[in-house]
């Protein structure tokens, strides 16, 4: 079987059809047909199963599929490194970061790095840290910069940055802070713009309730994405978030209520997250130690280490 092969397969597994496949590859159905064919002739099993509507995984396939996927991603890994060698340093460098993480940080690492290496091009993302995680896995981007994911430690491998602190975000308006210490129980006919259910953060705020024997959190605004213009639905409104940047976001008319951190401790770690054994490149070594003397210059962090 070539490499050639599990492009083939995870293409088709991507597109959901043969058909489709075929055009994003550039080649004819009735030859992907026949190489797909022959691939489960190799491996002795159907990978997909048939229908008018495209293909899906059989059991079986979906194990072979994950193993073409890693596979792929491991050769990929080892032509970065030959050509790490070759060159020098890897000149593309894929980074990904979350929207709570401060962009000063992250910015101005990256700036010093482009001014030390004039060849060095970069690819941001900004996403919630479920997306580059996503990301990362399907190998489209070479790292991360996000809080460390707790369920995920066998699939990545973290360098711890600084921990920070997030904070319950409401309008300056807002009654609540005239209150010195607020309890859970103070929050819970309030409203809240929170990200989805599956988002870590959103667990944490929701388990927090739970263990007080409280309701969940109101949700007004339920968001798959994380900007800071959406604090702009706070202004002159009761609603309440979840946000980092304290400072900055004061000098807009948001700020941070006194909530007791025994009842809810949005304190957490921050890293440089990798695929568990993925390859490393130069840039991104250079990266990490450039993200760990940013953090130095940012009030609002704390060191680790």
């Amino acid at each position: 079987m070539e490499t050639r092969d599990l492009d083939y397969l995870l293409e088709v597994h991507r597109c959901g059809s043969i058909g489709r496949a075929a055009e994003a590859l550039g080649m004819s159905q009735p030859a992907l047909t026949k190489a797909i064919k022959r691939i489960e002739g190799e491996v002795g099993l159907a990978v997909f199963y048939r229908s008018p509507n495209g293909v899906a995984l059989t059991p079986g396939g979906a194990v072979f599929v994950e193993r073409a996927r890693r596979i792929t991603l491991e050769f990929d890994d080892a032509l970065k490194e030959l050509r790490a060698i070759q060159t020098g340093e890897q000149g593309i460098l894929r980074v990904g970061y979350s929207p709570t993480v401060p962009d000063s940080i992250v910015l101005r690492a990256c700036r010093q790095l482009m001014n030390e290496r004039p060849a060095a091009r970069l690819r941001l993302r900004r996403r919630l840290a479920n997306d580059l995680f996503a990301l990362m896995q399907a190998g489209e981007l070479d790292m991360a910069v996000a809080p460390e994911p707790p369920d995920l430690k066998k699939e990545f491998d973290t360098l711890p940055l600084f921990r920070d602190r997030l904070h319950v975000m409401a309008d300056e308006s807002h009654p609540l802070h005239h209150k010195t210490r607020l309890r859970l129980r103070d929050l819970v006919n309030e409203e809240w713009l929170l990200p989805g259910s599956n988002i870590p953060l959103r667990r944490l705020v929701s388990d927090a309730f739970c263990r007080k024997g409280l309701p969940e959190p109101v949700l007004r605004v339920e968001t798959d994405f994380a900007i800071q213009a959406l604090l702009e639905l706070l202004r002159g409104s009761r609603m309440l978030c979840i946000s980092g940047n304290a400072t900055a976001n004061a000098q807009r008319g948001i700020l941070p209520l006194n909530v007791d951190t025994d009842e809810l401790n949005l304190e957490r770690s921050v890293g440089a997250v990798f695929r568990a054994g993925g390859y490393v490149s130069p840039l991104a070594e250079r990266l990490v130690e450039l993200l760990q003397r940013a953090r130095t210059h940012t009030g609002s962090v704390t060191p680790m280490g």
